[in-house]
């Protein structure tokens, strides 16, 4: 009776395997993404300020697809700001809690997919992985408008899966509908999303060509299927119908930032191309393998994107990814070999985004895109592994318990891992809380409660001042700014202030040299011990 009962439980949990791979999975994911919210990171830099700015248009009233702010950011990301903003006000965590919340979203998506493609334990395994990525953390953690980008290209690869999967008419037509209008969406989010159009086109004639090997045949096949690809494009004109509407009145818009950062752009070059496309190619490479993004906004400074116990893996799936997709082509073998391609074509395609570009390599932000396809590549070899120990050693229980308690280490290295690289090295980095601006917070608390503008003078960049001025946007920007350089020319009445940030307290003596009489009334320091504010009156 008890050992009935000892095995119940066992039971249960074997039958409800997803449901409960799934909870933990999203706990995971949660725990890493939503733990110390509002102290980490702790300020909004500058780019996610004018994300807030552009919030504010939409609380006002604007309802545009596109914004043209900071070299023009596509829309969807704000809105969804914009309801956060709405119910919990302005400041850092209102705008990391969305971001947060879309990367748990896209660990829970991607299960689903490769659940579909590779089966449980792929799943299983590659959402792990990106739950405990500490380049996914830091992204999911920072209110930039990229971190939809995988969620988007997930689901709309999902639903193009299911429906090459499905049997049924009613599910073909459903999955259609639902791939056309996430596919549009992801039109939405980040430039860089625009690689889904060459992924998806040059990924059906891939198929086709693999499974008719010429052209009328390809003609008939697809003939068959233009119930489907109506209702896939009915879908995408509804959705995309905003945003092509836009840049067809603002043809400027649509080209956005990327000419100024392009391997083309002579400044970035140097004259000579082909070595940068190269520098760049090797340094994207090995940014997976050791030296990652040195930007605390896109990554753990410095670390590789996988840790040396992924990496290795990652290695090995890609290479034979490479090869069941070459399989499929060259030897008209099924969808088996056929789904190793969408992996392919998507990895190599979202890598795009960086390798045409030559500023900030490696770039955590431009690869973003990527990031699913990176995960299931090691997921793929190491769920190969486990299933061939365990049909090795399914009937030696001692071996079987050693191979169990191995996994379980490995995963518990994983986890431990990432939690020290986000919670223990970079929520104890300087570097990383400036990165941030956290600065600027401190500052905007301390101009609302004063809110004496005409009395109030800062000293800060405009570049800077976009925090400021998000931050204080219901005390209607109280304050008057001075440039750094010339803080000094300001003249002090009495009970008049002027603010030195983080970033300007260099010009503090200068301005000293000027007005002898000056006295410090107000220092503020952060956990670190540094100054990261003064105020001075006459």
């Amino acid at each position: 009776m008890t050992n009935s009962l000892g095995k119940y439980p066992l039971a249960f949990i074997k039958k409800h395997k997803t449901i409960f791979a799934i909870i933990i999975i999203a706990l995971i994911a949660s725990f890493f993404r939503l733990w110390q919210i509002s102290q980490l990171p702790g300020g909004l830099f500058p780019d996610e300020a004018a994300n807030g700015i552009d919030v504010n248009s939409i609380l006002q009233g604007d309802r545009s697809p596109f914004f043209e702010r900071g070299n023009g950011r596509e829309g969807l990301f704000f809105y969804l700001l914009a309801i956060s903003v709405e119910f919990f006000g302005r400041g850092p965590w209102q705008h990391h809690i969305v971001s947060a919340i879309a990367g748990i979203a896209e660990v829970i998506v991607l299960f689903f997919l490769a659940r579909r493609m590779f089966g449980f334990k792929t799943a299983a395994l590659a959402s792990f992985f990106m739950a405990v990525s500490a380049w996914h953390i830091v992204l999911s953690r920072t209110a930039f408008r990229a971190i939809m980008i995988p969620l988007f290209t997930t689901l709309t690869f999902y639903y193009i899966v299911r429906f090459i999967q499905s049997r049924a008419d009613r599910q073909k037509i459903y999955s259609a509908i639902l791939a056309g209008a996430f596919f549009a969406l992801g039109f939405y989010t980040y430039i860089a999303y625009r690689m889904m159009p060459v992924i998806l086109g040059f990924l059906l004639l891939a198929l086709l060509y693999a499974k008719y090997k010429n052209f009328p045949q390809m003609r008939g096949y697809i003939y068959s299927w233009k119930k489907y690809l109506a209702c896939f494009a009915v879908a995408f004109a509804i959705f995309i119908s905003p945003l092509a509407h836009y840049f067809w009145t603002h043809p400027g818009s649509f080209v956005g930032r990327s000419g100024q950062v392009s391997v083309f752009t002579a400044s970035l070059n140097h004259g000579d191309l082909i070595g940068t496309i190269l520098t760049v190619a090797e340094k994207t490479a090995l940014s997976f393998f050791t030296e990652g993004d040195l930007n605390w906004r896109h990554n753990v400074s410095g670390m590789p994107f996988l840790p040396p116990a992924i990496s290795i893996f990652f290695l090995a799936g890609l290479i034979y990814a490479l090869w069941r997709s070459a399989k499929y082509i060259y030897y008209k073998t099924d969808f088996r070999d056929g789904k190793y391609l969408i992996l392919i074509f998507w990895f190599f395609a979202m890598l795009v985004p960086e390798l045409m570009t030559a500023e900030g390599i490696p770039h955590g932000l431009r690869l973003v895109g990527a990031i699913p396809a990176v995960f299931i590549f090691p997921a793929i070899i190491l769920a190969k592994i486990i299933k061939c120990a365990h049909n090795k050693f399914k009937n030696d229980s001692i071996a079987a318990n050693l191979l169990a308690f191995a996994l379980a280490f490995y995963i518990a290295l994983i986890f431990t891992g990432a939690y020290n690289a986000y919670f223990i090295n970079y929520a104890n980095s300087p570097e990383a809380y400036y990165a941030y601006r956290s600065d600027l917070t401190a500052v905007g608390n301390y101009l609302n409660a004063r809110n004496n503008k005409a009395k109030t003078y800062l000293s800060l960049d405009a570049f800077s001042e976009q925090t400021i001025l998000y931050f204080t946007t219901l005390t209607n920007n109280p304050y008057q700014l001075v440039l750094p350089e010339k803080s000094y020319e300001v003249r002090l009445a009495p009970g008049d202030q002027i603010i030195f940030t983080q970033s300007t307290l260099f010009d503090i003596a200068k301005f000293k040299q000027y007005h002898p009489e000056a006295r410090l009334a107000f220092e503020e320091k952060n956990k670190f011990g540094e100054i990261i504010m003064e105020v001075y009156e006459e």
